[in-house]
């Protein structure tokens, strides 16, 4: 029962997670709201929900589904750190504290830095800190909580991809056409 909780957190936090930003739902919040206090909720709301979900899955009863091997734990523990820096560098293009809701500038579009190489750096990273966590901690809840989150990905890309479209259009379109989504190409330009 615990692990069927575990994927109904999961299910319910990326559905509230998508649906939140769709037009049918933001519009009429941003007439309550502004755009810099509706950006500083919703940040309040993913963080806060990701950190519950990760404390009940780290609270569960820790099932391995193999033994955590010294090798594997490194392992782990060598992609989970390589995904932060991923995420840390990615955060280095966007102006953080308007994707946070802290400032009131606009977030234009950027592909600068590790923009250059993959359109989706957040995603790339959070799917090596899910693979290095899964492997640190081989259980039952991380396989869970990591298979959720790889199902979740394609649609978040493909949701997020979509409103960028919208945004940027024709300039979005031709720089999809030479940037991958999350694995960049080798060898690099």
């Amino acid at each position: 029962m615990q692990y069927v909780l575990l994927v109904a957190g999961w299910a319910l936090y990326f559905f509230l997670h998508s649906f939140l930003v769709t037009d049918r739902i933001k519009k009429p919040l941003l007439v309550i709201l502004s755009v810099q206090h509706f950006r500083l909720v919703y940040s309040t709301f993913s963080t806060v929900g990701l950190v519950v979900l990760l404390f009940y899955a780290a609270s569960l009863p820790p099932q391995y589904w193999h033994s955590p091997e010294t090798w594997l734990r490194f392992s782990g523990l060598c992609l989970a750190t390589f995904g932060v820096f991923i995420i840390f560098a990615a955060f280095k293009q966007y102006r953080v504290r308007s994707f946070l809701g802290l400032a009131t500038d606009q977030n234009d579009f950027v592909r600068s830095g590790i923009l250059t190489y993959v359109r989706h750096p957040l995603y790339s990273g959070i799917i090596l800190v899910s693979l290095g966590y899964l492997l640190f901690v081989p259980s039952t809840a991380s396989l869970i909580s990591a298979g959720c989150i790889f199902l979740y990905l394609p649609i978040g890309i493909w949701l997020e991809e979509r409103k960028l479209l919208r945004h940027f259009g024709d300039a979005y379109r031709q720089y999809r056409a030479k940037v991958p989504a999350l694995v960049p190409r080798w060898p690099w330009r």
